[in-house]
């Protein structure tokens, strides 16, 4: 995958690029209903997305994710800003901007499930106005490997083969936009897995994909930049890379050959090491955060004992913990 867009973010004269998609200082208020204030779900929310690039969108229940997922497909207008579908502008080109979107709706909502896959594929694609729809649906039944379930209904088929189907009809119009919500949610390994191959397959051809899931591995596996979305607002937005550079701790796992006797691990212990491990020989363990100075302070007890030290590395934060962080600080 080819990123080809940065988002540039700022509450006041926002400027957003991105040739599959610009939200630009979006904001959406929900008037007073049955004697409540108006709610302001989503605040100034600003990012961009390439084409080919995948982004994770982020964030605990009633952040505003769902909004902004729902105003990007055309379902909720904005109160206030601006939403691209490629050169479309959603609020007032809806249609033209719809053409250019595929979405996989949360719990197969945009599939009928008394429809064979072909009866799904010719329904939905008629309605989109799909040209050439045999052809289209054809090469995507073969690509998603649906040939074998083609002449079956829709709800006689496993989860994972009812995303692929919901897959196949949101790619029907071609788009440069595609969204996916939850898409991996009650999936076995396996068809995660595979479920995920496809989407990589689908952003090396060049389309934009915007991923909302609760799913940390599956976030940090898939996509290009994470996008955490907390009170309405966006909370923080970079690649993986970055944001592991960024909230990298200071621990350190040690690996040593052979194991520790009790008397060693009781003194490493009181220099702040946990999480003791043996694996094939090898002993671990963790001199966590806030520890950093013990290091140094632990090869002595180690040298003194005879044990041969193999690697010190020093640990990764992954993306669970990086989100704890950051909805921690604005909890």
């Amino acid at each position: 995958m080819n990123p080809t867009q940065t988002a540039i973010f700022s509450q006041e004269g926002v400027t957003v690029t991105g040739d599959a998609l610009a939200v630009e200082d979006v904001t959406k208020v929900y008037p007073p209903r049955w004697g409540r204030p108006p709610l302001t779900a989503v605040s100034g929310v600003s990012f961009g997305l390439g084409r080919g690039e995948i982004l994770g969108l982020l964030g605990p229940n009633g952040a505003g994710k769902t909004t902004t997922i729902k105003m990007i497909a055309g379902l909720l207008r904005p109160t206030s800003g601006r939403i691209m579908v490629g050169e479309f502008d959603v609020a007032k080109d809806r249609s033209k901007a719809a053409s250019r979107l595929g979405a996989v709706l949360e719990g197969n909502r945009n599939l009928h499930w008394k429809l064979t896959v072909n009866e799904n594929l010719d329904y939905f694609g008629t309605l989109k106005g799909v040209t050439g729809l045999r052809s289209k649906a054809s090469d995507l039944v073969e690509r998603l490997d649906l040939a074998s379930h083609y002449k079956k209904r829709v709800g006689e088929l496993s989860r994972g083969l009812q995303q692929r189907v919901a897959i196949a009809i949101a790619l029907l119009n071609s788009p440069q936009l595609l969204l996916l919500d939850e898409p991996t949610l009650g999936l076995d390994v396996v068809a995660a897995s595979t479920f995920k191959d496809i989407v990589r397959a689908i952003a090396q051809d060049g389309c934009g994909i915007v991923l909302t899931t609760h799913q940390m591995e599956v976030a940090q596996e898939l996509s290009d930049r994470i996008a955490i979305i907390s009170g309405g607002k966006l909370a923080i937005m970079d690649s993986m890379e970055q944001l592991q550079a960024s909230h990298r701790s200071p621990g350190y796992e040690v690996t040593v050959r052979g194991a520790l006797d009790a008397s060693l691990q009781r003194a490493l212990e009181d220099l702040g090491a946990r999480d003791f491990a043996i694996e094939a020989a090898l002993s671990r363990f963790v001199l966590p955060e806030g520890q950093a100075a013990s290091l140094y302070e632990a090869f002595e007890p180690l040298r003194a004992a005879g044990q041969e030290l193999l690697s010190v590395r020093q640990q990764e934060v992954n993306l669970e913990e990086i989100y704890r962080r950051v909805i921690g600080d604005r909890a």
